[in-house]
């Protein structure tokens, strides 16, 4: 807790120029890390999405506010009858 504390009162204390010059050093090591980054492909991701196609999802054609208990339920109507 106590170095907490203290990089707190650090923090309020730093006049701009430390704080602008931190800022700058942080963004140059950030642009050293990009030049040293290299994006690599990875040929064997294969990624499964399960899709439920549109043509068999029901519409839902109205609903209805049931209060049990002071707690609202939603009954969902839909365009088959469920």
């Amino acid at each position: 807790m106590e170095e907490e504390e203290n990089r707190a009162l650090q923090s309020i204390n730093e006049t701009p120029a430390e704080k602008a010059a931190k800022r700058r050093k942080l963004n140059e090591e950030v642009e050293d890390l990009k030049r040293h980054l290299e994006i690599m492909l990875d040929e064997d991701d294969d990624v499964y999405t399960e899709a439920t196609p549109l043509r068999r999802k029901v519409l839902v054609v109205d609903y209805e506010i049931i209060k049990i208990n002071n707690k609202p339920y939603y009954k969902i109507i839909r365009a088959d009858g469920t």
